[in-house]
Parts: C-alpha cells; sequence; structure tokens
C-alpha cells in the first residue's frame, strides 16, 4: 500500500495528479504530456510497483517495467521522458509530393 507520505512526495511541478490512492497512482507528465499508471503490488514474500504507460489519454496502458516502490518508479517515469525528450531519435517527416 502506498502511504501517505509517499503519496504527498509526488513531485506536482512536474506531474499532473489524476488519481493517487492506496494501491494505484494515475499520474501525466508535464513534460511529454504522456500518461504514467503505476499499481502497488504486495504478494506474501516481497513489494513491487508496475509502471504502465500510454501516449494519449484515449489508448489504453501498456506494460512499461517496474519498480520496487514509488519513489523509484517516478525516477523511471522522469528517465523516460528525459530519453523521449533528448535522445531518442526524431522521426523524419515525409515531404508531400505534387505531381
Amino acid at each position: 500500500m502506498f502511504t501517505t507520505t509517499e503519496l504527498k512526495s509526488i513531485d506536482q511541478t512536474y506531474f499532473h495528479i489524476i488519481n493517487a490512492g492506496c494501491y494505484a497512482v494515475t499520474l501525466q507528465s508535464k513534460n511529454t504530456k504522456h500518461y504514467w499508471h503505476i499499481v502497488h503490488q504486495q504478494y506474501p514474500t516481497f513489494v513491487s510497483c508496475r509502471i504502465q504507460h500510454k501516449h494519449k489519454e484515449a489508448y489504453p496502458f501498456h506494460d512499461q517495467g517496474s519498480a520496487l516502490d514509488l519513489k523509484q518508479a517516478i525516477e523511471e517515469i522522469k528517465s523516460h521522458d528525459q530519453y523521449h525528450l533528448h535522445e531518442r531519435p526524431k522521426k523524419k517527416k515525409h515531404a508531400k509530393i505534387r505531381a
């Protein structure tokens, strides 16, 4: 379960908080506008977080990875944003050919 302290530590200058509960958190990055869903998973022998991602609100979430806790999940998201904004190869725009 996410604690109140963990939920309050979410950087609201970096994220729009869409939903923050004890078992799941849904965020939107203000930098990339991507959506993130972090699910708390707890079993008898371990605790982890499943990280899900989508590019637009209407799209379905897909698994993006996992983390040990909410703090690490947020670090993973910020790392993904950094890659997406600065390191990912840019798509080439195709010029329209006129006849």
